[in-house]
């Protein structure tokens, strides 16, 4: 809308909030025209600014019409305050009309759009019933107040060609009698569609249907108070006046939160010293969008695909009604993707900016992403080189070394000095054996030891090779974390040993005293219905009826034996069917994103279980209000992420659970990390390659 429509606008609504004040006051039939005029101008003016407001901040979107459709609306039932009985007629058949749009404003809420055949239809019966029903009223009473209250000292009513009571009452019950339906029909609406919401949405919504709702509340008790007391009609009447004026001061709350927003997302660029890196782009846009979900990936040349701000492949979902994804591209060249709440597709100067905070980012992050790609391609020529090389003479002394930096050792503690004097006795005996072997065979020894430090014990490997007649090389390299990851892997397949003897336990315990002890008595049956079977059959069959009951029994217990060991509706109905009965136990929304290709069924396996305690462990500590469950396939891999709003604060090594999910991807060459910092939820995130189905 141009600045000259908006002056015009504005011109005719202060136009028409003169006419309103002067038509109210002057009024003859109205109890209290100091206070209706207030209200009836002030809403008018109330609706009509925050209805241009909101056009100027989002043109494209239809609410600010409607809202200042509304406030034009109600400068419009200020004809029904007039003394000449013409305008008073056209006024009266037109005053409830302000009902019918303050329905389509809410309903619409928040792109202007009226999405759902529900909201068309109250809607169309909301103007069907303040202008037809209304119209047929007015056919048959002569003078008519304000909430049609009957009303001796208003002009007459030009439209009136009837007295008949019987007709008059019928028709304002049934005007009323819709009234109250679509009021119904228009809160539930309204709840499915808070309900419904992602987190960031309800907090953008929740003014608007606070105020609506309290309205629609209110009106529904005026409606009610109709037909019971004229005189409670009219008080409850002014509180719905009042609770009007709320809604679009509702409108204007939900623009100084989105203001706010964009001034966190300012405030980012503004004050950060240098560019801002992917990370701190993405820490940032979280705090500013209130979107504690969202993620950024950037695009890798070298892998041909996005990865997040840690390296790993980033999995583009598709678009679902809660979450969508933002490509960012330059020069038609893709250079980020952004996964966000849809809330922020409804304003898309917001999405701009966050656009150009994630193209700042890269900027300063170009040179980072380059080092991570020659760290990806250097990798195993890195983890190639030593941490340190000595020259030791065959009588035990340092004649030369080489340091990654000359901060780890000083040439006076190391040349000229003895391994003896370096080193514990028994090491440098050790050292100088093996050295001396190499000397003499002219072979490579090689050797593992720990040393202590004040942070306590390393473990180094060193290899040791002839440079000389009378000397050799040490070469040694830092193997601590080799060590704990092999000691790691020792302790996970301990575990997965004594969960598969513990689980051989419980079944030999079940079948034992379930499956085995009917089968026994099955057995004695059959052998006694044998011996009965000439000399009494009757008693044989008996006999059989008992064993075939006795069967039944044991074909149950080991089905349900069975269903504890592998999850039947896994094999049954695939993957797809056990994650949604799984969403189904748990007492809080749960969205699945699921890709189309299958996986191999020891994936699936790992995946489900996966899901499975992650969603157990949401639903007994983590206090959320929603949940995602993705799985995905990419570059040969698996990816499983369920990710929560919850308190955070998860201890993988706390829990037995966690452990036991690492060790089940462990076994599968797969990854599992957890990410929960307190109060931002948590993500547990499991990569299992597909090679191993």
């Amino acid at each position: 809308m141009t600045q000259r429509l908006l002056i015009a606008a504005w011109t005719v609504a202060l136009a028409a909030a003169a006419a309103s004040l002067a038509l109210v006051l002057s009024s003859n039939h109205e109890d209290d025209p100091a206070a209706r005029a207030a209200l009836i101008v002030g809403l008018g003016l109330i609706f009509v600014g925050c209805g241009l407001v909101a056009t100027v901040r989002r043109p494209e979107n239809r609410i600010g019409v409607l809202m200042a459709i509304v406030g034009f609306f109600w400068f419009l039932s200020s004809l029904a305050e007039a003394n000449s009985a013409t305008v008073y007629t056209v006024g009266t058949a037109l005053s409830l009309l302000v009902y019918g749009a303050f329905a389509q404003l809410i309903l619409s809420f928040p792109n202007g759009q009226l999405e759902t055949p529900m909201a068309r239809a109250i809607v169309v019966l909301a103007y069907f019933d303040v202008t037809v029903v209304q119209w047929a009223y007015m056919l048959t009473r002569d003078h008519i107040g304000n909430a049609n209250r009957p009303c001796a000292e208003c002009p007459d009513n030009l439209f009136a060609v009837t007295q008949q009571h019987w007709a008059g009452e019928a028709f304002i019950n049934l005007q009323r009698g819709i009234g109250l339906a679509l009021l119904w029909a228009a809160f539930a609406v309204l709840y499915r569609r808070f309900r419904n919401a992602t987190p960031a949405a309800r907090r953008s919504l929740a003014p608007v249907v606070i105020t609506s709702t309290v309205t629609l509340v209110l009106i529904a008790a005026m409606l009610l108070a109709a037909w019971i007391s004229a005189q409670a009609t009219h008080t409850i009447n002014w509180f719905v006046l009042v609770s009007f004026g709320t809604v679009p001061l509702a409108f204007l709350v939900g623009l100084l939160r989105i203001r706010l927003q964009r001034a966190g997302i300012l405030r980012m660029i503004v004050e950060s010293p240098d560019e801002l890196s992917l990370g701190e782009a993405e820490r940032g846009l979280r705090e500013a969008l209130d979107d504690p979900t969202l993620r950024l990936g950037y695009w890798l040349d070298e892998m041909h695909g996005y990865v997040n701000v840690r390296g790993k492949p980033f999995v583009i979902p598709e678009d679902t009604p809660t979450r969508v994804t933002t490509k960012v591209n330059y020069n038609d060249q893709p250079i980020a993707a952004l996964l966000h709440d849809r809330a922020l597709l409804e304003n898309p100067d917001m999405l701009e900016e966050v656009v150009g905070v994630v193209r700042m980012g890269l900027e300063k992050d170009r040179g980072e992403r380059a080092l991570r790609a020659t760290e990806i391609r250097n990798r195993a020529l890195l983890d190639a080189m030593p941490d340190l090389i000595f020259r030791i003479s065959t009588d035990g002394r340092y004649l030369d070394y080489r340091a990654p930096s000359e901060y780890d050792l000083l040439v006076t503690e190391v040349i000229g000095r003895t391994v003896w004097q370096r080193l514990p006795e028994e090491l440098a005996e050790r050292i100088m054996a093996a050295g001396r072997r190499a000397v003499e065979e002219r072979k490579v020894e090689t050797l593992e030891y720990q040393l202590g430090f004040g942070e306590g014990m390393r473990d180094y490997e060193g290899r040791i090779a002839a440079s000389g007649e009378d000397e050799f090389l040490l070469i040694v390299r830092n193997i601590t974390e080799r060590k704990l990851k092999d000691q790691e892997l020792q302790a996970s397949r301990a575990r997965i040993v004594a969960a598969g003897d513990e689980e051989r336990r419980r079944l030999e315990r079940n079948l034992h005293d379930g499956a085995q002890q009917r089968l026994v008595s099955l057995s004695l049956s059959l052998r006694l219905a044998q011996t009965q079977l000439q000399k009494n059959p009757e008693v044989a069959e008996q006999l059989l009826d008992s064993a075939r009951e006795e069967l039944s029994h044991a074909l149950e217990e080991l089905r349900e034996l069975a269903r504890g060991i592998h999850p039947a509706i896994l094999t049954d109905r695939g993957l797809d069917a056990a994650l949604e009965a799984l969403a189904s136990r748990v007492p809080l929304p749960v969205e699945i994103e699921r890709s189309e290709t299958s996986l191999p069924p020891p994936v699936e396996a790992a995946a489900y279980y996966v899901v499975s305690e992650s969603l157990a462990n949401v639903a007994k500590y983590a206090q959320a209000s929603f949940v995602r469950v993705k799985v995905a396939q990419l570059n040969g891999a698996a990816y499983v992420e369920v990710s929560d709003d919850g308190v955070g604060g998860a201890d993988p090594a706390q829990g037995s659970g966690l452990r036991g999910l690492a060790d089940r991807v462990g076994a599968l060459n797969g990854t599992l990390e957890v990410e929960s910092r307190p109060g931002e939820g948590t993500t547990i995130r499991a990569e299992i390659p597909l090679g191993v189905g």
